[in-house]
């Protein structure tokens, strides 16, 4: 079974070192834009970061036309293969979270993969990231 991880509003103060850390670490940039967490600005001063849940059915992986979203046997951890992703967007759409996200340029998807460092848990510093049973 996949470790979740998920986003609590109420403990959120949106700082977004979360999205810093995580582009750090899989980009080798602080780039909030490659971050494989975004942090959605809320009203009332909530903020919500978004995070894959690693559904069990995936919806985003059976929108995807070519296959690119698949699911490691092992982990349990669905990954984005970025040379078969065709950039369609239609997992973005599917994804009933909000945790899909396009790269920047447009080139392919991204969403969470649940690093090994978990830097975006490690760093937040109000622990609105947490691992979810």
């Amino acid at each position: 079974m996949a470790e979740k991880m998920v986003g609590l509003k109420e403990k959120c103060v949106g700082c977004r070192m979360c999205e810093l850390a995580c582009s750090l670490n899989l980009e080798t940039v602080f780039n909030p834009k490659l971050s494989r967490v975004q942090v959605e600005r809320g009203g009332n001063a909530l903020d919500l970061p978004h995070i894959c849940f690693q559904c069990d059915d995936a919806p985003c992986a059976a929108a995807c036309p070519v296959e690119a979203i698949t699911m490691d046997e092992v982990t349990g951890i669905w990954h984005i293969d970025r040379d078969t992703c065709t950039a369609c967007g239609l997992c973005v759409d599917a994804c009933p979270y909000g945790a899909m996200f396009m790269e920047p340029e447009g080139a392919y998807a991204l969403k969470c993969e649940v690093c090994e460092g978990q830097y975006c848990k490690t760093i937040c510093p109000s622990e609105a990231i947490v691992h979810q049973a």
